[in-house]
C-alpha cells in the first residue's frame, strides 16, 4: 500500500516543513509572494516525491540519516546552484542523509525525486552499481546527456502519475508495488551509468570556487549570527576574509545577489518568523531591532519581499499558510 502526502503553502518556513524527516532552512531572497507546493508517493523501501517553488530561495537541506536521495529538476530557473555548481535540467542531485546541501534557486523550480532506504540498496542493486552510486554520491551531481535526462525524469513522473487517482493523505494500492522502488532505483542508475560518465560529471568544486565558496559561507555564518546588531559591509568583509569586491562577486556568483540585498533578506525574513510567532510585537520596535532605520522603511522593503504588509502577517499569525 503507497501512503499519497500533499502539501501546499504560502510560506517558505512552511514549506521547508513539507518533508517528513527532512532537516531543512529556507530563505526567500526573491521579491513576490511566495507558493510551494510537495507532493510525496511513500511506499515500503522509498519515496517519489515532487516539490515545486516559485521564487529565488537559498535552501539548505538534509533528507534522514538513513536515506539516499536521487533528484533531477522537473524545470529550473537559469542560475540555479547546488552544493556550489551550477544546476541545471540534466543535472542528477546524489543526496545523502549525512551531509547537509546549500541549493539556490534562482527562481521557479520543480523538482523530482527517489529517496531510498540505503539499508535497502544491497537488495536493489548489483555491487558495480553501488560501486557506481557511492562514486556519484561522492561527486554530489552527475551530468546527464539530455535524452538519459529525460528519460531518468520520465521514470519518476510514471510513479506520481500512477498515484494521481490517490487523494491526499489516501492510501492506495499500486501495481508490482513491493518492487517499484528497487525497480525505478534500478532503472535511474542504470540510465544514468549509460548516460552520464565521470568526465561528463563534475569531480567536486575546482579549487578556486572552492575558495569563493568558503567566503559565502563565513559571510553568511557571521550576518546569521549578527542579524540584530549594526554591521554593515565592512564588517561582513572582515568576517569573511575577504575584499569589498571579492566579496560583492562571490555573492552573484553563488547568490545571485549583492551582499547588501542579503543582508537585508535575511533579516526580512526573521522578521516575518517573529510577526508570525508574536503576533502582539510593536513593527516600530521590530523594524528598529531588525536594523531598519524607520517603521516605514521596514514596512516598504517587508511589502516588497513578501507582497504584504507586515500587520498583514500579524493577523494571519501563521494560520491559513498550510494545506495538507
Amino acid at each position: 500500500m503507497a501512503l499519497v502526502l500533499e502539501h501546499q503553502s504560502a510560506d517558505v518556513d512552511d514549506q521547508a516543513k513539507a518533508l517528513a524527516g527532512w532537516q531543512q532552512r529556507y530563505e526567500q531572497l526573491g521579491r513576490g509572494r511566495f507558493q510551494g507546493s510537495a507532493r510525496q508517493v511513500v511506499m515500503a523501501g522509498g519515496t517519489v516525491l515532487r516539490e515545486s517553488t516559485n521564487r529565488q530561495l537559498r535552501e539548505q537541506i538534509r533528507p534522514p540519516s538513513d536515506c539516499l536521495v536521487l533528484a533531477i529538476p522537473l524545470s529550473v530557473a537559469p542560475g540555479s546552484v547546488f552544493a556550489g555548481r551550477p544546476l541545471d535540467a540534466d543535472a542528477l542531485m546524489i543526496i545523502s542523509g549525512h551531509d547537509e546541501y546549500d541549493l539556490v534557486a534562482a527562481g521557479e523550480l520543480d523538482l523530482l525525486a527517489l529517496s531510498v532506504d540505503r539499508r535497502r540498496l544491497d537488495s536493489m542493486l548489483t555491487p558495480h552499481e553501488i560501486e557506481w552510486l557511492a562514486q556519484a554520491e561522492r561527486q554530489r551531481r552527475w551530468a546527464l546527456a539530455a535524452d538519459t535526462a529525460g528519460a531518468v525524469r520520465g521514470e519518476l513522473l510514471a510513479v506520481c502519475k500512477a498515484a494521481e487517482r490517490g487523494a491526499p493523505g489516501a492510501v492506495i494500492d499500486l501495481e508490482n508495488e513491493s518492487a517499484l522502488i528497487g525497480a525505478t532505483l534500478a532503472h535511474m542508475v542504470a540510465l544514468a551509468m549509460s548516460g552520464g560518465s565521470a568526465e561528463r560529471s563534475d569531480a567536486g568544486i575546482p579549487r578556486r570556487a572552492d575558495s569563493r565558496l568558503r567566503v559565502v559561507k563565513r559571510a553568511i555564518e557571521f550576518i546569521r549570527a549578527n542579524l540584530q546588531e549594526d554591521i554593515g559591509i565592512p564588517e561582513i568583509c572582515t568576517a569573511a576574509c575577504a575584499s569589498r569586491r571579492s566579496l560583492q562577486y562571490c555573492f552573484e556568483e553563488f547568490l545571485h545577489t549583492t551582499p547588501q540585498a542579503y543582508l537585508r533578506a535575511l533579516r526580512l525574513n526573521e522578521a516575518r518568523r517573529r510577526l508570525k510567532q508574536q503576533a502582539d510585537q510593536p513593527i516600530t520596535l521590530l523594524a528598529c531591532t531588525m536594523g531598519f532605520s524607520s517603521a516605514s522603511h521596514f514596512t516598504r522593503h517587508y511589502r516588497l519581499m513578501f507582497n504584504e504588509l507586515p500587520s498583514q502577517t500579524q493577523r494571519l499569525g501563521g494560520e491559513g499558510t498550510t494545506k495538507d
